[in-house]
């Protein structure tokens, strides 16, 4: 598998007690700071959901069994596909009053943070556990800049995934394999409005979703190695290719149920599972969301990879930061990252949240049949990484995206989606 992403070797600087220590000064400069004597840990994502609480849990509970007198204070905001988390976060790292931890997305996202000197370096933690040698390279080379590590993963999921409602297919006539085609899966879908059922739930009240599905479709299209050149800009926004996924994009927003402003990307998942479409187009995290709510993986849902050439692993990495200065509680910081390694952990965080471990030690035996399948595909397929979630490019290369999509939601023009893109690409390397 091959992460089109430059990075170098890390250099050894010392211990993971060193980091404590550094750490600790920087909590020094907090006026705030209490000197260690509140034991509590403060941790924030956008994990709100069932599923994601359920598995966000999973790493509380791991973390306060390695030291019980710790109190974690679950900051999770909720709404926004991730973006309002990221906005109050933005906010507190401007007062310079972060949380001990925070999750985030690698590459891009994490890029975006490194330059702004806002992320710590914890590459003497990477190196003091031997982590590097525990991860398959691409995963660890999406963790740093430069060489430096400035996250750690928790799970890999596959944002290319199209969910499918196994009896609606069957009352359609069609079935959806592995290998086809985008234009076989847009003539299916049509079939199955023929028929009398919406083809698509789409769920983008947060725009993610809908970045996502394009996302899809731009990646059939150009392959692996034209999406990632996009990003380089090295393939240009105004291909033919870039031209044809947007007017597949713009079908399956007509072939999409009326509401789909509406809904979050989870009542999509379950309008799913419960019939009232036959395809959903989002990551793997809603597999553990419909077994949280009670659905049955082969009879009330199914999946296949999106269409394309060759088989792609659209990779949205889990994993969690701490801040360069005004870290809290170091040494609690510290220990979060190390319970996230535990590859334990890791599968027991998999099982809840629908991901695959980081960890080539961790065990998926123990895990579904979509997520065993999805972890022997991530060590075979072409790995591309999301521009919707931030990783393909630069925090704000994603924006441009998103924003982007919206406006091409509301008056199709592509030509204005491609001349965003085009500006977004002339700041790129």
């Amino acid at each position: 598998m091959h992460i089109n992403r430059k990075a170098t070797a890390a250099v050894a600087l010392g211990s993971a007690a060193l980091l404590v220590a550094a750490l600790t000064g920087c909590a020094a400069n907090n006026p705030d700071d209490t000197g260690g004597g509140d034991n509590t840990l403060e941790i924030t994502s956008w994990w709100t959901s069932g599923s994601e609480a359920d598995a966000l849990n999973v790493l509380i509970d791991a973390v306060k069994a390695k030291d019980p007198t710790l109190n974690v204070e679950n900051a999770a905001v909720s709404g926004g596909g991730g973006a309002n988390a990221q906005q109050a976060l933005a906010a507190r790292l401007q007062a310079g009053n972060p949380p001990d931890a925070w999750q985030l997305h690698p590459a891009g996202q994490m890029e975006s943070y490194v330059a702004g000197g806002q992320l710590g370096d914890v590459t003497e933690l990477w190196e003091s556990n031997g982590w590097e040698a525990l991860v398959p390279a691409d995963v660890a080379a999406v963790q740093q800049v430069d060489g430096r590590y400035y996250t750690v993963p928790i799970g890999v999921h596959r944002g290319n995934v199209l969910w499918t409602n196994p009896a609606v297919l069957e009352q359609a006539g069609v079935t959806l394999e592995a290998g086809g085609t985008l234009d076989e899966l847009l003539a299916d879908l049509q079939t199955i409005q023929d028929s009398g059922v919406t083809p698509v739930c789409l769920g983008d009240k947060d725009v993610f979703a809908s970045a996502q599905l394009l996302e899809a479709a731009l990646i059939s299209r150009l392959g692996a190695d034209n999406w990632n050149a996009l990003w380089t800009n090295e393939y240009s926004f105004d291909s033919p290719e870039v031209v044809q996924a947007l007017d597949d994009y713009a079908t399956l927003l007509a072939l999409s149920n009326p509401d789909h402003s509406a809904l979050t990307w989870d009542e999509a998942s379950k309008k799913l599972a419960a019939g009232e479409c036959a395809v959903n187009l989002m990551g793997d995290w809603a597999y553990g969301e419909l077994i949280n709510a009670g659905f049955e993986p082969e009879v009330d849902f199914g999946w296949v990879t999106f269409p394309g050439e060759t088989d792609i692993f659209d990779y949205v990495g889990d994993g969690f930061s701490i801040a360069a200065t005004n870290v809290p509680n170091p040494e609690a910081a510290q220990l979060w990252l190390e319970t996230l390694m535990d590859p334990e952990v890791q599968t027991a965080f998999a099982a809840k949240k629908g991901s695959i471990p980081a960890m080539t030690t961790a065990d998926v035996s123990s895990l579904s049949g979509y997520q065993q399948g999805a972890a022997a595909s991530f060590a075979t397929a072409a790995i591309v990484s999301s521009i919707a979630h931030a990783q393909a490019s630069t925090g704000e290369v994603a924006q441009i995206f998103a924003d982007a999509v919206t406006t091409f939601n509301g008056n199709g023009n592509a030509d204005a989606f491609i001349a965003s893109m085009l500006g977004a690409q002339s700041t790129l390397g």
